[in-house]
């Protein structure tokens, strides 16, 4: 990856950028934004969109345009650290629990 590629679109150091996808990777995990669908393919939830990561030939692809364009992106992140951590399964099941209600919290207005 180089850094004009990171670099297209702003005026953010690569660095900042790079930072800038490690936090959004981190939110994604802690709203538990993805899910895995089998051990080589993971749909992540964004603000304004959704996204399929799937592990081929010993790496991870993107179907969002920033992949594309940068061959990494905060969807890719969020999933290349799931897969890390030896019980995926019950990190994301308890994200998604918790995600679930928060949201329930919100639409009925309930502490």
């Amino acid at each position: 990856m180089t850094t004009d590629k990171i670099m297209e679109g702003g005026s953010a150091t690569p660095q900042k950028a790079f930072e800038k996808m490690v936090n959004k990777a981190a939110w994604l995990l802690s709203e538990g934004r993805v899910v895995k669908i089998s051990p080589y393919l993971y749909y992540v939830i964004g603000k304004n969109s959704k996204h399929l990561v799937r592990y081929e030939n010993g790496r991870f692809i993107c179907t969002c345009k920033g992949f594309e364009e940068k061959g990494v992106c905060s969807h890719v992140i969020a999933v290349a650290t799931l897969s890390e951590l030896k019980d995926v399964n019950a990190f994301l099941d308890e994200r998604v629990k918790e995600r679930v209600r928060r949201e329930l919290r919100e639409l009925y207005g309930k502490k």
